[in-house]
């Protein structure tokens, strides 16, 4: 190879990476001072950087490597930096590397010394050389293993094994970083593909990832296969690119500017984040902790304020600055409304607000039968009920079951100024969606100053045609629970449920008949002939929770001086949320047409759905529900807490989610050991929770009344509230470098709040469809007395209707309650899982202070339990697996049982239960099944074995052959416990096959709703 070893070369000497604008503000003093010497010489322009380039104890061809070293110096002559390159270890020392802004390792990696590599003192300098600043830069067989973690560290993974060399596509994701601004969005390639021998994904940003569904064999399933990518390691900077393992890939334009683009920003001479996709970059701030019911939506005014929506009838308002909660609008719902499926679903702001301050509210008129469209007027934090201006009302909603699904609402302006509304279609009749009705679909209008609206040219109907309203946009969809508008694009991206459990991510460009009910199979099934969809892609169909939303498109504003703005690298994805799921993820998409020379790859058009991609793994939800961007670039969420959908306040909150890359500011959190009674009142306050990691120092300051005052700076100070109100306690968190962050918390002070405890049904307990359900509530408030009165208890249930509950007077212990019943719907409930019932009371607050609401909340499931819908699994060999099987009832068995291994459900009562029947497949060495309360070894309530393959096994299961239905009699550990079904046979060892799977469970007794209330 034709390079020379750096020691053996004089060369002038280069600064060190540390600053390039040190260096520019250097060559300008130089050039001032020597301003007449450099009028009589002349020189060539100053190097913006120098790179080293190294290919010692490489494995690769020596062609790849020569074709390296001869593009770098191509990249480097073309773009005015410096090359210097070698293949001696000895250039890593302190003087030689301090030359240098960054080290491009040429299909090399530091093999040992033995080997040809480096010494632990070419080690230490090149580990010095990056914690000072230095940038460094990967090739391919870069990723080679090597005996140094720090090493593996910098490069962020290490290759595993290969795949056959074949055609594929990368799929590009960040079109922000230098080095992947100009490539395709599907960048068509002939490589070797790797596996990694640790997925890199989180603890790097992922730049470009295999496209895993081109059929390149020999991928590990599960994995993301991240293929480029960059960190801020240890000081420096580190970026990495699969490529460049043919020396055919240094002809390539799009290759070499990839390469060029790494360089630069590994030498620190152009910018790039590298922190988007990495696990803590970014920092979640709870603005409202604490009751919260049933929220549902939210909007941020330009302001920062936070509008949120709760489906009970009220509108609060969230102020960042004093994080004071306020109540801006209460509908006045009486407790029924808020009990059937409608309630306040839908807010938006309008375009204008900072102007106007209007904002816009879809939900139950004051009759609880029908839902309109209404305009407020905010003042500050207040809405005067006396602005309102109704648009539109849609007449005959869902059933008044509280038992129906809870409905959703969308609204959203466009840049246009028109505004959408969705309000679905769940239980609507087979009428719905016939051209002159408004439900179950998707409107648009164009409001009016006055309070009216307009019809938008380009709707689905034309003003004045029979028989059809022209505020229809979009129609045919079963449930368009969830959209929102592109602000770049201006496309709708809504997201639906399927009747067979999937979710479908709709691109609508133009007004149509999109997907069901009109374009199923071919089949025409409304008034409407069945016709094309949407100017837009087809659904991307996406297997999983029905419950995946269309969250927001974020637009990036490079001007915004919010240093916790959402990075580039999100511009134009979709961030959706899955309830169920707990979980977020980022859709993007395809920016313009592309074809590929392979005929397997098929052209794909603009607006197709790319690639989907998790995002805020690190971060813990109960049940995201509502987001949206800021004015800030933050993005703002509502978790509806573990109750959701069944009226409950437990875990509610509204989050904001910051990006803070690199440079963390402190966390702010409060604590309070009660936050309302009477006065007057001490609370002992924590900030427990707050700072930074490390143990690095911050000062806190608390303002206990709200006078904007500092009233102690202690970590866990204590405060007496004297007189009575509603306040809010912040806390500031400050950190060393001057960065803050806020968190509140309302002190109700002069009222209690309800306490209610549920004594019937129990948590756990087990039923039928069709069962009616006993329930007995007893609520107890100081300020209203007892009884209280029955009506004002509100319950919800997913699975049932509740009736009016009524005073019981001699009811058991001689407490008097309210009693009544759930009437769980013979064809409304699924046949396994758990299902939510909540309890609600609100007081009638006092004079000085506000109402204030209590809740209880429990868990109800089917006497069938599908057993792959476990609460958990775990065991001596790492528990069982939901694994798919055709034959099993539910599409999934259990499988990979073995001796030891347990699942659990948690809670159940087996209150009214004699026994348990387990639907398995004899297709091991069986064992047995054993039912034990509270742990996998806790008090053994029942137990029954499966025979294994070769006893012959029959029995009544349906699972196929070899299926069985064993029962066993079973004990009631009295009250709900976490039940764990514990799989055992001590005979059992690992080069024997599995015990056997398991389908179903059935649990058989008297019916669940025959004991009465009295």
């Amino acid at each position: 190879m034709s390079t020379r070893p750096l020691r053996r070369s004089p060369a002038p000497h280069a600064s060190p990476p540390a600053s390039i604008a040190l260096l520019a503000l250097l060559a300008l003093l130089a050039l001032i001072i020597g301003s007449v010497a450099a009028a009589s010489f002349p020189r060539t322009p100053a190097e913006p950087f120098r790179v080293l380039v190294y290919s010692g104890g490489t494995h690769a061809s020596q062609d790849s490597v020569r074709a390296g070293v001869d593009a770098v110096r191509r990249l480097g002559a073309d773009n005015g930096f410096g090359v210097e390159a070698t293949d001696d270890p000895d250039v890593f020392d302190d003087a030689a590397l301090a030359r240098f802004h960054a080290v491009v390792f040429n299909n090399a990696a530091p093999a040992s010394s033995r080997s040809g590599g480096l010494d632990d003192g070419n080690r230490a300098a090149l580990r010095k050389y990056i914690r000072a600043g230095g940038g460094w830069v990967g090739l391919h067989d870069a990723a080679t293993g090597t005996d140094w973690d720090w090493y593996e560290g910098l490069v962020g993974a290490t290759f595993d094994r290969g795949t056959p060399v074949r055609t594929g596509r990368v799929e590009v994701l960040d079109h922000a970083h230098p080095s992947t601004v100009a490539l395709p969005d599907l960048w068509e390639r002939t490589e070797e593909w790797h596996n990694w021998g640790t997925d890199p994904a989180g603890t790097v940003h992922t730049l470009a990832r295999i496209r895993v569904r081109d059929g390149v064999t020999g991928l590990d399933e599960g994995t993301d296969h991240p293929w480029s990518w960059c960190r801020n390691y240890d000081g420096g900077r580190s970026w990495f690119t699969a490529g460049g393992h043919a020396p055919s890939a240094f002809q390539e334009d799009a290759f070499l500017a990839h390469l060029l683009g790494g360089i630069e920003w590994a030498a620190g001479a152009r910018p790039g984040d590298c922190t988007a996709t990495r696990a803590g970059a970014f920092q979640r701030t709870p603005l409202v902790t604490g009751g919260l019911t049933d929220p549902v939506d939210m909007a941020v005014a330009p302001d920062r304020r936070v509008f949120v929506a709760r489906r009970t009838g009220e509108v609060e308002v969230v102020d960042q600055r004093t994080m004071k909660v306020s109540t801006a609008l209460d509908l006045a719902y009486h407790p029924e409304t808020a009990a059937r499926s409608d309630g306040l679903i839908g807010l938006a702001l309008d375009p204008d607000f900072a102007e106007n301050n209007w904002l816009y509210l879809l939900g139950s008129d004051p009759t609880g039968k029908r839902l309109a469209l209404s305009r407020f007027t905010a003042d500050g934090d207040t809405v005067d009920p006396a602005s309102q201006k109704r648009l539109l009302t849609l007449p005959g909603r869902r059933s008044t079951d509280s038992g129906a699904p809870a409905s959703s609402g969308s609204l959203a302006f466009d840049r246009e100024g028109r505004l959408y509304l969705a309000t679905g279609d769940v239980g609507l009749p087979p009428a719905s969606g016939a051209p002159d009705d408004l439900r179950g679909a998707i409107l648009r209008i164009t409001p009016q100053d006055d309070g009216s609206y307009t019809v938008p040219q380009g709707n689905l109907f034309e003003p004045g045609t029979a028989g059809t309203r022209p505020e229809i946009y979009a129609t045919g969809m079963r449930n368009p629970y969830s959209f929102t508008v592109d602000p770049v694009g201006g496309d709708l991206l809504a997201a639906e449920a399927g009747a067979d459990g999937t979710v479908s991510h709709l691109r609508i460009a133009g007004a149509g008949q999109v997907g069901r009910p009109y374009c199923s199979g071919g089949t025409a099934r409304g008034a409407a002939d069945c016709a094309p969809r949407a100017d837009g892609t087809p659904p991307d169909t996406v297997p999983g929770s029905a419950g995946v939303m269309s969250g927001a498109v974020y637009a990036y504003e490079p001007a915004s001086l919010y240093r916790t703005k959402f990075p580039e690298y999100f511009a134009g994805k979709l961030l959706t949320y899955d309830p169920a799921g707990r979980r977020f993820t980022t859709h993007s998409f395809q920016r313009g047409n592309q074809t590929f020379s392979d005929p397997r790859f098929g052209p794909v058009e603009a607006g197709e759905l790319q690639s989907v991609n998790g995002v805020f793994d690190d971060m813990e939800w109960n049940r995201p529900s509502a987001a949206a961007f800021g004015p800030d670039g933050a993005l703002y969420v509502i978790d509806s807490g573990p109750g959701s959908g069944a009226g409950g306040d437990e875990g509610a909150g509204v989050f904001r989610i910051d990006h803070v890359g690199d440079g963390r500011p402190p966390g702010a959190a409060v604590t309070a050991d009660r936050n309302n009674g009477p006065a007057p009142l001490t609370v002992a306050f924590t900030g427990a929770g707050s700072g930074l990691p490390g143990g690095v120092p911050v000062s806190y300051a608390w303002d206990f009344d709200g006078d904007g005052g500092t009233d102690s700076t202690e970590a866990d100070p204590s405060y007496t509230y004297r007189a009575e109100g509603q306040f809010t306690a912040r806390l500031t968190v400050t950190g060393p470098e001057g960065t803050t962050a806020m968190a509140g918390q309302e002190i109700t002070v002069g009222n209690t709040r309800p306490r209610i405890s549920v004594h019937q049904p129990a948590d756990g307990g087990l039923f039928r469809p069709g069962d009616t359900i006993p329930l007995r509530v007893d609520v107890r408030d100081d300020e209203d007395g007892s009884p209280v009165d029955c009506s004002r208890i509100l319950v919800r249930s997913q699975v049932g209707r509740a009736g009016a509950l009524r005073p019981l007077t001699g009811s058991r212990g001689g407490e008097p309650g309210c009693g009544g019943s759930i009437v769980m719907a013979a064809g409304g409930v699924s046949r396994s899982g758990s299902h939510s019932v909540t309890v609600r009371y609100t007081d009638k607050g006092t004079p000085n202070a506000p109402e204030l609401t209590g809740s209880a909340s429990l868990t109800l499931r089917t006497a069938f339990q599908e057993a792959e819908r476990f609460t958990s699994t775990g065991g001596t060999h790492g528990g069982a697996v939901a694994g798919s099987r055709t034959e099993a009832s539910g599409g999934r068995a259990l499988t990979e049982i073995e001796d030891g291994d347990w699942i659990a459900f948690d809670p159940v009562s087996l209150r009214n239960i004699r026994s348990v029947t387990v639907g398995a497949t004899a297709s091991g060495t069986g064992g047995a099944v054993e039912f034990r309360a509270g742990s996998p070894d806790g008090p053994l309530l029942g137990s029954l074995t499966v025979p294994g393959a070769e006893d012959g096994a029959s029995g009544d299961g349906t699972a196929g052959e070899g299926a069985v239905s064993p029962t066993a009699a079973l004990k009631s550990p009295g009250g709900g416990v976490a039940l764990y079904v514990v799989f055992t046979d001590p005979s059992w060892n690992s080069e024997r096959p599995d015990l056997f799977t398991v389908d179903w469970l059935r649990f058989d007794g008297p019916d669940p709703g025959t004991a009465r209330v009295r």
